[in-house]
């Protein structure tokens, strides 16, 4: 097979409506079947006359001439792939282009084939021109006519070129749930839907366990829990990457952790340790955020959510430099049967115990004392979680499933 190319510009977008080109993109694919990406600076954006140039990775893509390679993550360099949709949001991709269904798409194709919604400040073109802005987002008001397009999708539907509006408010998205971007309050949410097989409620559980985060002391995403007819409920998660009404700009742009650290989806490495060191190397206010990041940890461990995974954690970079993101995607997780975090928390790898997350407690900035201080206020606010799920609407059969993975150490 011979091989082929093709490149893309990587543009910024401001939250003021004003955008700059910052690199271009290269994707080759050798005859030997290998994806080999690369990406180099803008030299306009070098120069920064603008003074709003910034890294796109501080780790990987640090400010420079040079010209940067990846064969990983299908040869998109981590902040780029950070872009791209997951298993939910490339499916409506597939429904909204129904001719690139028979193929895979290519990294250059599938960052031209995402919209606005997609999570950052990034853009992409086939020229220096940046792309005119084009937001896909949908009213509050059609969140019934979105929960049933969705469980059609779930049970198979094909396209529906009535629905090519709603495919594109979800198909820039992350993640495995069905979601749209959606306006709500002069805010841009993400509505996140249940799904026809899902055995509990989650989107319940996602709104009651974010809100006890937050009564934890977590600087967790705002959310709410929507009724959206037929007996279905939607949790919404407010955008913390965009400004409000009337704009809607990008205010941030987004890295996760998973490409800070420079590792395919499918590695089983990473901690929380590690994201603490970028937070030491690169942090705007490295100290309050590593304390931060220590905090949702010891949550995770006692709520059950097992799936705090490298790209349920992210850095922002604004106008302060490169700050912690807020919480998100935090939710205890009964289908998973393992009793183990999805990266390592302490000298024992991903064992859930407050006395693992102790282990390491220095490269969070704390000392053991004061680490045993904060997880014995945790554990004293999080015993009666029962009571909180309760009020925040949560069934009495979904508390009992998620009863089996929250933490043996808040009955003590």
């Amino acid at each position: 097979m011979p091989s082929t190319d093709s490149e893309v510009f990587v543009h910024a977008r401001f939250v003021d409506g004003t955008t700059a080109v910052v690199g271009r993109y290269r994707f080759r694919r050798e005859r030997s079947e290998n994806n080999i990406g690369e990406f180099r600076y803008a030299g306009s954006w070098l120069r920064n006359a603008h003074g709003r140039a910034f890294a796109l990775d501080p780790v990987n893509l640090p400010l420079s001439t040079q010209t940067f390679f990846a064969t990983k993550r299908g040869g998109l360099l981590g902040a780029l792939a950070d872009t791209t949709p997951d298993r939910w949001g490339q499916r409506l991709l597939r429904l909204a282009h129904p001719h690139a269904a028979s193929r895979p798409l290519s990294p250059t194709e599938l960052l031209l084939a995402t919209g606005d919604e997609r999570v950052g400040c990034l853009a992409f073109s086939r020229s220096e021109e940046a792309p005119a802005p084009a937001p896909a987002f949908l009213p509050i008001g059609t969140r019934r006519e979105i929960a049933d397009a969705f469980d059609a999708i779930g049970r198979g539907a094909d396209t529906d070129p009535k629905l090519l509006a709603l495919y594109r408010a979800g198909q820039s998205l992350g993640g495995v749930r069905p979601k749209a971007v959606i306006e709500h309050k002069e805010q841009l949410w993400i509505g996140k839907f249940q799904r026809h097989d899902d055995e509990i409620d989650e989107c319940a559980a996602e709104h009651a366990s974010m809100r006890l985060a937050a009564a934890c002391g977590i600087e967790a995403a705002q959310t709410e829990l929507i009724e959206v007819g037929g007996g279905r409920r939607a949790v919404l998660v407010r955008r913390f990457d965009r400004a409000g009404a009337p704009g809607f700009g990008p205010s941030a742009h987004f890295v996760s952790a998973l490409s800070l650290l420079d590792l395919e989806e499918t590695s089983m490495h990473g901690s929380y340790m590690q994201i603490a060191g970028v937070l030491r190397r690169h942090g705007a206010a490295h100290a309050r955020d590593r304390e931060e990041l220590f905090r949702r940890m010891l949550f995770n461990v006692l709520c059950g959510n097992r799936d705090d995974h490298l790209k349920n954690h992210a850095l922002l970079y604004a106008e302060d430099g490169w700050r912690l993101a807020p919480a998100f995607d935090v939710v205890p997780q009964p289908g998973i049967l393992e009793r183990v975090q999805a990266i390592a928390v302490g000298v024992l790898g991903g064992i859930p115990t407050i006395a693992n997350c102790l282990s390491r407690c220095g490269e969070f900035g704390l000392s053991t004392d004061a680490a045993q201080a904060m997880a014995d206020r945790m554990i004293e606010r999080m015993r009666d979680w029962r009571h909180d799920f309760r009020e925040l609407g949560v069934p009495a059969a979904s508390m009992e499933r998620l009863a089996r993975v929250f933490s043996p150490e808040l009955a003590k």
